[in-house]
């Protein structure tokens, strides 16, 4: 909002509080420019309509607060428009807790999209071990785990609690209700070729 005099007073949901902090001197001097302060304004009403050329024509210091904040809200987004149609609910173990991440199915830094598709309600643990190739999903939703990383830990002494870390799995995820939020086999099949299982 602008106070009339190139200052804006800039309002931010609490979960917002470390972006602001980060980009603070950026984000108050938004108003020293009409086309910066008009993208801010994009961002935080349609960040998915943001591109890179749009990015481009803000000035060049203020460039790094646009994407972090485009970033932070297209996360915010996505996660919880994934978690309530799991029903906050681990895909993998049931596990509630307010533990629960959303996970990109295919990642983001390889044109992942933030459709609701594209993406499960894990838990935090489970959540790594499917980001490290230990646990993936294949096309029939079935839980599967990589054998030859388990026999690894095996040979090397790690293995403490993979029994239970096993035994915990589902042998199919919990599925959102609507067919539109469950996973797309296309981007679980590119997903696994991604993390090395094809």
């Amino acid at each position: 909002m602008e106070k009339g005099n190139r200052e804006i007073a800039i309002a931010f949901r609490p979960d917002f509080f470390v972006e602001y902090v980060r980009n603070l001197e950026f984000l108050h001097s938004f108003g020293e420019s009409e086309t910066d302060l008009d993208v801010l304004e994009e961002v935080s009403e349609r960040p998915e309509e943001v591109n890179d050329a749009v990015v481009e024509t803000v000035t060049q210091e203020r460039q790094t607060a646009v994407i972090n904040i485009k970033e932070k809200i297209r996360d915010n987004s996505f996660k919880s428009r994934v978690l309530r149609s799991y029903g906050q609910m681990c895909a993998m173990c049931g596990i509630q807790l307010k533990l629960i991440d959303a996970a990109h199915i295919i990642p983001v830094e390889h044109d992942g999209t933030d459709q609701i598709s594209n993406g499960m309600a894990i838990c935090a643990l489970h959540h790594r071990a499917f980001d490290r190739s230990l646990i993936t999903v294949n096309d029939k939703y079935q839980i599967i785990y990589n054998t030859d990383k388990m026999d690894k830990f095996k040979e090397i002494g790690l293995d403490g609690g993979m029994d239970k870390f096993i035994k915990n799995l589902r042998a199919v995820i919990h599925l959102p209700p609507a067919v539109n939020d469950r996973p797309h086999v296309d981007y679980i099949r590119k997903g696994n070729e991604i993390r090395g299982w094809a």
